[in-house]
């Protein structure tokens, strides 16, 4: 049974020791004693004034940066409520920091988004060696049959959709945000300052080889095998980073 939600508080838990809380301090808290779920609607203004001692400007000041950091989504003409974007609203700062470094000469932002992907994926695949089922891997087939029938023009699509399906399944939900997280910068870096040249079929056969791995039950097959895959992805990323006509 889903726990009783709290009346508002009039007051907030005691300042953290050596720091005055802010604003928006006090209403992330809020949202924590009355045990709010993503989604779910905030107090309104007038209450939040109540309940936190301040200003109307101070609440919505105060609302306008947590919605900068995803925590609440402000929905004009209907409220607030808590936000559902939890881990991607990383997005935006991340990709913007990356595109700095390339332009200031340091692709090695792509590699180093690669890397994170490789760390992330190469624990979970031996997981996935134990647990998927034959459904699981069903559907992975499905997904690999589409990569290698619609050609480069589908490719980004049908690879992000496999790599989701290896790991849907496990339950880790943070995972998944951080993996999406880290595709989704990268493929917008990649868009933006010309993609690293690939070759189709390699890709198809490597994600075979990973779904082979699963399908034997092979936890190490299947950490060689993602490790093999990002290893090329890096290649590619390294080789494009040496071209001389790079576009600035």
């Amino acid at each position: 049974m889903a726990a009783q939600r709290k009346p508002p508080v009039p007051e907030i838990s005691p300042p953290t020791r050596g720091r005055r809380p802010t604003v928006q301090d006090q209403i992330t808290d809020l949202i924590v004693e009355l045990d709010l779920d993503p989604g779910d609607p905030l107090p309104a203004e007038p209450e939040l004034m109540r309940t936190l001692g301040v200003s109307r400007n101070s609440v919505r000041e105060a609302l306008k940066g947590l919605q900068a950091l995803g925590i609440v989504d402000i929905r004009h003409g209907y409220g607030t409520y808590v936000g559902t974007a939890q881990v991607l609203s990383m997005a935006p700062g991340l990709l913007f920091h990356s595109r700095l470094a390339v332009r200031r000469e340091n692709p090695g932002a792509l590699r180093d988004i690669v890397e994170v992907r490789a760390m992330l994926e190469s624990g979970l695949i031996r997981r996935s060696a134990l647990e998927l089922t034959a459904a699981d891997l069903d559907r992975l087939q499905a997904e690999l049959d589409a990569l290698a029938a619609d050609g480069a023009p589908g490719r980004a699509d049908h690879d992000r959709r496999f790599h989701e399906l290896l790991y849907e399944p496990l339950g880790n939900t943070l995972a998944l945000q951080l993996i999406a997280l880290f595709w989704g910068v990268y493929r917008q870096l990649e868009h933006e300052v010309g993609k690293p040249r690939t070759d189709h079929d390699q890709v198809v056969r490597q994600h075979r080889r990973v779904l082979d791995a699963l399908r034997s039950r092979d936890p190490g097959a299947a950490a060689d095998a993602i490790a093999e895959h990002f290893a090329d992805v890096t290649a590619r990323t390294d080789r494009w980073a040496a071209e001389p006509a790079r576009p600035a």
